[in-house]
């Protein structure tokens, strides 16, 4: 959509924090196919690429929808699987409702519950919960679902990935009044389509695009031996000019390890991963946002929804477990259409991993005649990053639980 023609249907508070404070000039494909079905009171599955704008395509209509509803019952659920989302789409809530009397507020694991308890009980418009925390208030009855009208299920393929069905079951049940529920996904995998099928049999399908990268993401693939990993990572900094950017790697030890020889050689870098205190892991996040912090290194944790427009780079240190997670992890760059570069280093021992995500189409491999590949490396005067995946210790640590209960 080239022109903001969808504004004359939402209410002016609502078209003032679209306009003036978000300075939104034109919606994305999936807003404007999203939003209209949405007003009509539709169920909903919504499936894009990751960075389409999938947030504000539930979040603009079911504002919209009860803009003069009392506090009491909960009007809006939203179902998200960490910490981090939670916390992004509500400040999203926010922006949204900043000309408006609406309250919002997120459940996860890590604050105190019985606060939480305290808050709920005020009254509050808006939830956006991370499962296990929301699956404690409703069996501990702390929490009234009877009243929600609204349900939005937000990044189901990850989701189900974590393993959260009974808790998304729960809540389900727990909703029972609801007029109207929607699914955003990236993926629709069996065990969602057996969701729908029980949850929302009567739904329209909105499925913009087929799983792949973003087409103004530049990827790409570097070979690289296991001792110059290392000192190859910093000469792609100093090449690139990276002044933001995320490093991903396969397991939490990784992450700990890289970040830390990183702030050893005076890089602005920091750590994210899922075993962090929930104060850790948004501190983390926020250097980065406020851009105290040139580099975040994280595991999957972050692959997916959180939106940081300045990021112009993301670096997979270890190449992830598949598809769907690399197109993840490189669409946290090129945000809002911005232009960004993805590049993924991978040693002999981990060359049979991009296969397998590939299915069998080796990328194009990148060498930079800068960079020394005979370089000796002596032991004593570098650090060298510990590998974990080798070819007896190929372990699954990636990183599933987040401990957002």
């Amino acid at each position: 959509m080239k022109s903001l023609t969808l504004q004359n249907l939402f209410f002016p508070p609502i078209e003032k924090a679209l306009t003036e404070d978000m300075k939104i000039q034109a919606f994305t494909e999936i807003q404007s196919a999203c939003i209209p079905i949405i007003l009509e009171g539709l169920n909903l599955i919504g499936v894009s690429e990751t960075g389409s704008g999938k947030t504000l395509s539930f979040v603009l209509p079911l504002i919209n929808k009860i803009l003069l509803s009392p506090k009491r019952p909960t009007k809006i659920l939203i179902i998200t699987p960490t910490k981090e989302l939670s916390e992004q789409i509500l400040a999203v809530v926010k922006k949204v409702c900043r000309h408006t009397n609406l309250i919002s507020m997120s459940l996860y694991g890590g604050i105190s519950f019985d606060t939480q308890t305290r808050d709920l009980k005020k009254g509050v418009h808006i939830i956006v919960a991370c499962p296990g925390r929301l699956k404690d208030h409703i069996e501990k009855e702390t929490i009234d679902l009877s009243g929600i009208e609204y349900l939005v299920l937000d990044e189901a393929d990850q989701l189900m990935d974590m393993g959260f069905l009974p808790a998304l079951t729960t809540a389900l049940n727990a909703t029972p009044n609801r007029k109207q529920t929607l699914l955003f996904s990236a993926t629709v995998s069996s065990e969602i389509q057996e969701l729908i099928k029980e949850f929302m049999p009567v739904s329209t399908l909105v499925q913009l695009h087929e799983t792949k990268p973003k087409e103004i993401i530049t990827e790409i693939f570097s070979p690289i031996s296991v001792e110059l990993k290392y000192p190859f990572l910093r000469f792609l900094l100093k090449h690139h000019k990276i002044k933001s950017c995320l490093i991903f790697t396969r397991t939490k030890d990784e992450a700990n390890a890289l970040g830390k020889q990183l702030a050893i050689d005076n890089y602005q870098a920091v750590i994210l991963q899922g075993d962090m205190s929930t104060h850790q892991r948004k501190k983390a996040l926020d250097a980065l946002k406020l851009k105290s912090a040139m580099i975040l290194v994280a595991t999957d944790v972050v692959a997916r929804g959180i939106d940081i427009p300045h990021v112009t780079h993301v670096i997979n240190y270890t190449p992830p477990e598949s598809l769907e997670s690399y197109i993840h992890r490189i669409g946290r760059t090129a945000r809002h259409d911005k232009g960004g570069a993805a590049l993924t280093l991978y040693t002999p021992v981990e060359e049979p991993q991009l296969g397998k995500i590939f299915k069998g189409e080796k990328p194009k491999p990148t060498k930079y005649k800068e960079f020394n590949y005979q370089l000796k490396i002596e032991k004593k005067k570098l650090v060298i990053i510990k590998e974990k995946i080798l070819e007896n210790d190929y372990e699954d640590d990636n990183d599933e639980n987040y401990n957002d209960n």
